[in-house]
């Protein structure tokens, strides 16, 4: 997930992470695409062996609404040329890229899971090579996955510039799940960080798309829609997904009459 608002930039009242601050960096396209280039996806998802796969698709299930155009390229010397083409360069040699007084410092939360640590320290490999610098926090899951209450470190309040976590569509509708996305769904204080775009992007295209599948009846062109969502955002690079997890249920030989729907894990 990326943070499209300032983490960093408090409004009167405290709120980091408000919409009433774009992200210094995050918010340049060049610079995501940037980082989508330059993160070996594959070796983050190789330790998952059979139990995940790489995907190109924050939409991923049901598979008709996956798209085969989404392509997420690893190439981390055109990744650093986008960013030399923005305008961030090391001016001083230290190593880390600035413009107008702003370094590509990233903050990347998870909660403490092997894997997600796995994934922390790749992307922390492959972003300091192109000049930025990355700070890994890590949260227990009970406060990173659990309510805004007492605390700053959960997801939803996002007081950071990436984080990862294990998340889908809980339904073969995918309309709740891709609403994260749309602009008047940021989660902020105002609403106690309960809505469901953590990320506070906004795109008035992709808010199109929604509304008009919202209302369209004809489920051909409803998929459509949800596929150019899913293609928008990967095109924009709003998320970057990494991979597509399976998670099998055993049953018993002796339990009789269970029947596994279309939806089962």
């Amino acid at each position: 997930m990326i943070n499209f608002t300032d983490p960093n930039k408090e409004t009167a009242d405290g709120e980091r992470s408000s919409t009433q601050f774009p992200h210094p960096f995050l918010s340049d396209l060049r610079v995501r695409q940037a980082i989508s280039m330059a993160i070996n996806r594959e070796a983050i998802a190789a330790p998952y062996g059979r139990g995940g796969a790489l995907t190109t698709n924050i939409l991923a299930e049901p598979t008709f609404y996956a798209s085969p155009n989404n392509v997420i390229e690893y190439n981390p010397q055109k990744a650093a040329e986008l960013l030399d083409e923005a305008g961030w360069i090391d001016s001083n040699g230290d190593g880390i890229r600035e413009k107008d007084g702003v370094e590509l410092h990233l903050v990347f939360q998870t909660s403490i899971q092997a894997l997600r640590q796995v994934a922390q320290e790749q992307v922390k490999k492959d972003l300091e090579a192109i000049g930025f610098v990355v700070e890994l926090k890590q949260i227990d899951a009970s406060i990173f996955l659990g309510p805004p209450k007492d605390t700053t470190d959960t997801r939803r309040q996002f007081y950071a510039d990436f984080e990862e976590f294990a998340f889908s569509n809980k339904s073969p509708d995918p309309t709740a799940y891709m609403a994260g996305w749309v602009c008047d769904k940021a989660a902020q204080k105002e609403n106690d960080w309960s809505l469901p775009n953590w990320s506070r992007y906004c795109n008035p295209k992709f808010d199109a798309l929604f509304n008009q599948a919202s209302s369209e009846l004809d489920s051909d062109k409803r998929t459509e829609l949800f596929v150019k969502m899913n293609e928008l955002l990967i095109e924009d690079v709003a998320v970057i997904p990494l991979v597509s997890t399976t998670q099998p249920m055993g049953v018993s030989v002796d339990l009789k009459g269970y029947d596994f729907t279309p939806w089962d894990v």
